[in-house]
């Protein structure tokens, strides 16, 4: 048998329950009118449920609803043109930012959904920067997300941005991130083992 559909009173409830956090009431929709329509719940303003929890940081109303949605529901974007994404950003609400982008590509997640931009061409990151002051915490998850997946995770190659400069039995690092001192000072650990060895020719 099949679920009835939801009256418009029924979806401003269960939008209005994203926004406030209200799992139980959520899930007695579900229950009522199955998954299928809180992907096409939308106020006035076009807004997801996404977006409802997203931009209030109720992380467990997301957790709640990430199995549920299509992952096309992860970058729709309001009339306004930001996906749920950015409204987590906007408002600092790392957990929901984390949840977001640590899901598989599969599901939706990943790289391509941090570098999914607005109506105003600002990524995640950027949309981090342009928000201002009280938003350094997600600014640094981002930032720090994008450097493991883009670069630098590799021992093999040298981290961007970085110049060392060898001198007489040290290493200088002139600019870089913590891994390249961690780098610098194994190789002066290297170099401090191998003063006074000498090499003979056979």
């Amino acid at each position: 048998m099949s679920k009835p559909a939801p009256t418009t009173e029924d979806v401003e409830e269960v939008l209005l329950s994203a926004r406030y956090g209200e799992v139980d009431e959520l899930k007695e929709f579900v229950e009522r009118f199955g998954a299928g329509p809180l992907s096409e719940a939308r106020d006035e303003r076009g807004n997801t449920v996404l977006h409802m929890c997203c931009g209030n940081g109720h992380i467990d109303v997301l957790n709640y609803l990430l199995p549920l949605v299509p992952k096309e529901l992860l970058t729709r974007t309001n009339e306004a043109g930001s996906p749920p994404l950015h409204w987590a950003v906007s408002n600092n609400h790392v957990a929901c930012v984390k949840a977001l982008v640590e899901l598989s590509e599969e599901q939706g997640g990943g790289l391509s959904l941090l570098k999914q931009t607005n109506a105003n061409k600002r990524d995640a990151f950027a949309e981090s920067i342009f928000a201002g002051e009280g938003k350094e915490e997600v600014s640094g998850w981002i930032e720090g997300y994008l450097y493991k997946v883009e670069g630098g995770d590799d021992e093999e190659e040298s981290p961007k941005d970085a110049q060392v400069e060898e001198g007489e039995g040290e290493v200088k690092v002139i600019e870089g991130d913590n891994m390249v001192k961690e780098e610098a000072e194994k190789v002066e650990d290297l170099v401090e083992k191998t003063e006074g060895v000498e090499i003979k020719d056979n």
